[in-house]
């Protein structure tokens, strides 16, 4: 306690001087003191106030003792008129001044000491000294309560020390093999960083020694230190944890991403951004400004984006998106740009951060979907429009056929070259005219009746051009180049003749100052899908007929319309505007596809692909014989309309058959039932109001499954349709229940022909 005080205060150390004279003075006098040396009391009262307040008291102490001794006893050597002993001072201060000395160095050592400890313990930190001679190691407190062992342990040697410390298993052995190098090695200090298990837990510590070595180089001593680092370290794996994920994350979205620390202008991007960007690999930007001169975004895009930035940095937002145009080795590519600010206290923006997605492949099928879009809904006009159409053509049909069919037998009675006869060849020149008219107005319904068998396409083509040239203008040419030979396209010989003849009109009428038409037909393989204006190719051979002229050409702002129904540039009286729609419905329905390819003033150019079907069958030309006649077999004639009725039967009758007529499906269907047996064959009309011609049908079926039966219809609808994708007439009568179907108006011989071959195959 009194070195300590001492050590506090100048005052107290120099008061311990008197105070210890004092106090050998009292035992001096005390009972026991003749039996002790007054100086021998006075050298031990100097050496204390020295031991303890330092060589200062020490001294005064000294002096002090000098001063007090001739006053109790009788001395040798008085100087100064009896008050100093000269030897003796001498004795006292040279006493004096060295125990001073000593317990001064004694005072700062242990200052030292304290202060050492003061800060390991402020460190948080545990230490432990190797005395390598003694093999004595110290471990402190900290360093046995980081470890876990007991509290005041102690080690006979390094060994045990080591031994008993928790080191992890897979790091022990490194850790020794980093001591023995340490100490076979020159350098004063090491340091590393080691797991240790304590309660079940990896925990981690790093380690910092300093060997001090003896002359000969050899380790004298060895002390170090130990810290618990690990929160430290699970801050840093779950550092690298995050920083995995969000490279995983950013990976599995095939995003780049960048950074812009704007104090210290450095911009970093992800190599996956240069990547998307069009940059080789290795690219790096040193700040923004070699970020804005070497970016390849598309400038329109740029501009934007710059002003979406500086707007929101000179606000309070934290957020963009767009989407951009890069121009990526020559060709654009579309990226979603998202974006983050983050701000200082003082709301000025100090990071700027983000990724870039490549959305190239979602805006290409977003356009495709908005091109599927507008041929739907085109698609859904022509589908509208041709109902329309075929409800049309059913009725004019029957007119039509009466007109025909009456007009047909009123010339076989006519007498020839009589006025009568001429009047009667017009009425059926006009009829034939309809009927062509009719046959438009069917294809572009896509409801006529007809059988798909593989037909010539250049033949029909040339025949087409011989009709053509026949009427051309003296100021067009034709220049035709047909390489198909044989190939052939599964379909009805009338609607290829239909696709030829309008676009060759087209062209023709195209050019009003004269041109050159141009007729091409040739063989083509398309080894991946292609869509084209209309249409799609699919892989495979395709007979490719281009009809090209040198005329006025097509507007852009039209181009897009050309094959809607009813939609013309031609004058009124010039054109119906069924040209283009009929050549789009039957290349549709044929599963073709239709490229077209215009300019203002420089002409306008259609390739029609039709998929091949093999080659056509070489021609076998037979004279028309007369229609087959009848034995007396009883039909079954049902029409709603009146005059049809009357023809058909009239007609067969002529034809040897005995035809029954009724206008009302309901009433047809009483008659047979009445009587299932007493007829040969039905005829019936598909669309009438009371019960459909399939309808009327299946309730025969019922009846009498065997009996042969023809439909006779102009319009037929989505069944037609399915009938003919599928690939023959057969197909649709089998659907309805019929074994032939006959498309109108009729003729005396379609009648006749069909009706002997169901009974035929009947028996």
């Amino acid at each position: 306690m009194l070195d300590e005080r001492a050590t506090h205060s100048v005052a107290v150390r120099y008061a311990l001087a008197p105070a210890c004279i004092a106090i050998a003075v009292l035992v001096h006098l005390s009972p026991a003191g003749p039996t002790l040396s007054l100086a021998g009391l006075f050298v031990f009262a100097v050496l204390a106030a020295a031991w303890f307040g330092g060589a200062g008291p020490g001294l005064v102490a000294a002096l002090a003792a000098t001063l007090t001794l001739p006053q109790l006893i009788e001395v040798p050597y008085p100087l100064i008129g009896g008050f100093l002993d000269l030897p003796r001072f001498v004795t006292f201060s040279v006493a004096g001044l060295v125990i001073g000395w000593m317990s001064a160095r004694r005072a700062r050592a242990l200052r030292d000491q304290q202060r050492y400890v003061r800060a390991m313990e402020a460190s948080d930190d545990g230490f432990w000294d190797w005395i390598v001679a003694k093999d004595a190691i110290y471990a402190s407190p900290r360093l046995l309560e980081i470890y876990g062992l007991a509290p005041g342990a102690r080690f006979t040697g390094r060994d045990e020390f080591i031994a008993q410390i928790p080191f992890h298993p897979e790091d022990r052995a490194s850790l020794l093999r980093a001591f023995a190098e340490h100490f076979a090695g020159k350098e004063a200090r090491f340091g590393v960083e080691a797991r240790f298990i304590r309660d079940g837990t990896t925990r981690w510590v790093q380690l910092a020694g300093m060997a001090a070595r003896g002359r000969s180089g050899a380790v004298v001593r060895w002390t170090g230190t130990v810290r618990d680092i690990t929160e430290r370290k699970r801050a840093e794996e779950a550092l690298r944890e995050s920083e995995q994920r969000y490279e995983l994350a950013m990976a599995a979205s095939e995003s780049g991403y960048w950074d812009w620390h704007i104090p210290t202008d450095t911009y970093f991007a992800s190599p996956r951004a240069f990547e998307l960007a069009g940059f080789p690999a290795g690219t790096t930007w040193a700040d923004r400004d070699d970020y804005r001169a070497r970016i390849n975004m598309h400038p329109e895009d740029f501009v934007k984006w710059e002003t979406a930035r500086q707007a929101l940095f000179a606000g309070t937002g934290e957020r963009i998106a767009m989407e951009v145009r890069y121009l990526v080795n020559g060709e654009p590519r579309w990226h979603n740009l998202q974006a983050i600010c983050k701000r200082d206290d003082a709301g000025t923006v100090a990071r700027w951060t983000g990724s870039a997605t490549d959305i190239t492949a979602r805006k290409l099928a977003e356009e495709g979907l908005r091109t599927m879009e507008r041929k739907l809904r085109r698609a859904q006009r022509l589908e509208s429009i041709g109902t329309l159409a075929g409800g049309i053509a059913h009725d004019f049909n029957n007119i039509l056929g009466a007109i025909l069919g009456y007009g047909e037998m009123a010339l076989r009675d006519a007498p020839t070259e009589s006025r009568l006869a001429r009047d009667l060849d017009s009425i059926m020149v006009a009829g034939e005219r309809g009927r062509a008219l009719v046959e438009r107005l069917l294809a572009f319904s896509r409801s006529a009746v007809g059988e798909r068998v593989p037909v010539h396409v250049e033949g029909v083509v040339r025949e087409v051009l011989d009709l053509v040239s026949a009427k051309l203008p003296a100021t067009v040419t034709v220049h035709a180049k047909l390489q198909a030979g044989a190939a052939a396209v599964l379909g009805d010989a009338t609607q290829v003749h239909q696709v030829v003849a309008n676009l060759a009109t087209n062209s023709i009428q195209a050019m009003p100052a004269g041109g050159r038409l141009r007729v091409e037909l040739a063989i083509e393989r398309v080894e991946a899908r292609r869509a084209g204006t209309i249409g799609a190719r699919r892989p495979g051979e395709y007979v490719v007929l281009t009809v090209a002229d040198s005329g006025a050409g097509i507007a852009p702002e039209i181009i897009d319309r050309i094959f809607d129904p009813f939609f013309t540039t031609k004058e009124v009286g010039t054109g119906t505007g069924l040209g283009l729609s009929l050549v789009h419905g039957i290349v549709t329905e044929l599963g073709g596809a239709i490229d077209v390819a215009s300019s203002l003033g420089a002409g306008s150019t259609f390739v029609v692909y039709l998929p091949r079907s093999g080659d056509a069958a070489e021609p076998n030309d037979q004279q028309e014989s007369a229609p087959p006649r009848g034995d007396g077999q009883r039909v079954l004639i049902v029409d709603d309309e009146e005059p049809l009725v009357d023809l058909a039967t009239r007609t067969l009758a002529d034809l040897g058959y005995v035809p029954i007529g009724f206008t009302s499906s309901a009433a047809a269907l009483a008659a047979f039932r009445e009587h299932p047996e007493r007829f040969d064959a039905l005829m019936t009309d598909e669309r009438m109001p009371e019960m459909s011609g399939s309808a009327l049908i299946r309730e025969v079926r019922g009846i009498r499954e065997s009996i042969p039966i023809v439909l006779m219809s102009g319009y037929l609808g989505a069944r037609a349709g399915k009938a003919r994708e599928s690939g023959a007439a057969e197909s649709l009568g089998e659907e309805i229940g019929a074994d032939e179907v006959l498309q109108k108006p009729l003729s005396a011989r379609d009648l006749g022909a069909s009706l002997a071959r169901v009974l035929r195959v009947t028996g």
